[in-house]
């Protein structure tokens, strides 16, 4: 198994496990927890969403803007036991990203408490556009956005029902 390059767990309150994975199938549900300035989300099949992504990215004195457009496929590998559930994800179709790998694992703590997991293994960027940034800010700027959409995530479930999602 290969080392994660980046990993991100947190404890989320008034989150059913269930409801979230069921979320997670929606494309309001990306809309309303990505950490980027504007996202449209399409599922173009049950487990495949594409996205256009416009952010921009604040290096230093450098602001970066992107706009990004590919798919993701998620691949439900379903219950572990004393683990939760795992969905392994992976990018395809994207200019920029030519490769990136991840699990997802969400496990319920209680009826209403689940922890989330967000592991990253690989992330290989287009040449052009790993000129342009660097390796390490590459995967600086990941973990950024993951830790971004865990906060929304967090806040989300604070003020509203991922009920309201499905």
């Amino acid at each position: 198994m290969t080392a994660n390059i980046i990993t991100k767990v947190v404890e989320i309150n008034n989150c059913n496990g269930d409801t979230l994975i069921a979320a997670i199938y929606k494309e309001k549900f990306w809309e309303i927890v990505s950490p980027v300035t504007k996202i449209e989300v399409e599922f173009i099949s049950p487990n495949v969403f594409r996205s256009e992504i416009i952010d921009e990215v604040k290096l230093k004195l450098l602001n970066i803007p992107i706009e990004m457009t590919g798919e993701m496929i998620l691949l439900d590998k379903g219950e572990i036991a004393q683990k939760g559930r795992l969905i392994e994800f992976n990018v395809r179709n994207n200019k920029d990203v030519k490769r990136l790998e991840g699990r997802l694992r969400i496990k319920q703590i209680s009826t209403n408490i689940a922890k989330v997991g967000v592991f990253i293994q690989n992330l290989e960027l287009s040449s052009d556009f790993l000129n342009l940034i660097g390796k390490g800010a590459s995967e600086f700027i990941l973990r950024s956005k993951i830790t971004g959409l865990l906060r929304n995530l967090e806040k989300y479930c604070k003020t509203s029902n991922l009920k309201d999602l499905l």
